[in-house]
């Protein structure tokens, strides 16, 4: 089963339409119609498709390193890139002028490849350094966090079984403007991020799952509760 295929698949299990994912996770439809096809010549580059994947699988609960190392070559991480073609069997090639220019090519694909992957793990360093407290004055300093227990993002997932009125926040950003949104009995919406505050009118008939995991109902009456990637696990 390729890449797409399963990213497919685990959609349907979980019964959601390509615009829930949209609105979810900020990927524009076509974009994830294009990793469900396994069409990565609609990315500007492989780095971009290779972070789409990533937004993707994280929505989905599936692993996205298990499903980066499964791309073509092509799409791959320069390093990732080299040991896929080292498993291909070699065969002999003259070294005419079009092998030449074909391989100069490569090489700045992936000179340009390596320097995007890099940017952007610099800003994914940026938005979790921001998203940390100030220490306050005269406290020591923080200690580095390990790469090994970085913080992920988290999908909470709300449904409703009666016409409820809500609004959520998702890392200090409101989904749903200034005065929320109704949704209508039955509804299903998942939201992902480091920090997702939900307000519901009607508590009881408000149900909250995180990462697949079912929490229960919000409470009585109008509430508000904040989930994290610090507090759910």
């Amino acid at each position: 089963m390729t890449v797409g295929a399963e990213l497919a698949a685990k959609r349907g299990e979980r019964g959601l339409s390509i615009d829930q994912v949209e609105a979810s996770t900020r990927v524009r439809a076509e974009q994830l119609r294009a990793l469900e096809a396994d069409d990565y010549s609609s990315f500007a580059a492989p780095v971009y498709a290779r972070g789409h994947l990533r937004t993707y699988a994280v929505f989905l609960g599936m692993d996205p390193d298990q499903l980066i190392a499964q791309l073509p070559a092509r799409v791959q991480p320069p390093d990732l890139a080299m040991k896929v073609m080292e498993k291909e069997p070699r065969r002999g090639f003259a070294l005419t002028t079009p092998a030449l220019t074909a391989a100069g090519f490569v090489l700045l694909a992936s000179i340009f490849a390596g320097y995007a992957w890099r940017q952007i793990t610099v800003d994914q360093r940026a938005m979790v350094a921001a998203a940390t407290p100030f220490a306050q004055a005269g406290a020591p300093p923080t200690p580095a966090v390990s790469p090994a227990i970085r913080a992920r993002p988290i999908v909470v997932g709300v449904r409703v079984t009666d016409s409820v009125w809500i609004n959520v926040t998702v890392d200090g950003n409101p989904q749903y403007g200034d005065s929320g949104r109704t949704l209508p009995a039955g509804s299903v919406v998942y939201f992902t991020g480091l920090d997702v505050k939900i307000t519901s009118g009607k508590a009881s008939v408000t149900f909250i799952t995180i990462d697949g995991r079912t929490v229960g109902a919000m409470g009585v009456g109008v509430a508000t509760r904040e989930f994290s990637s610090q507090t759910s696990s």
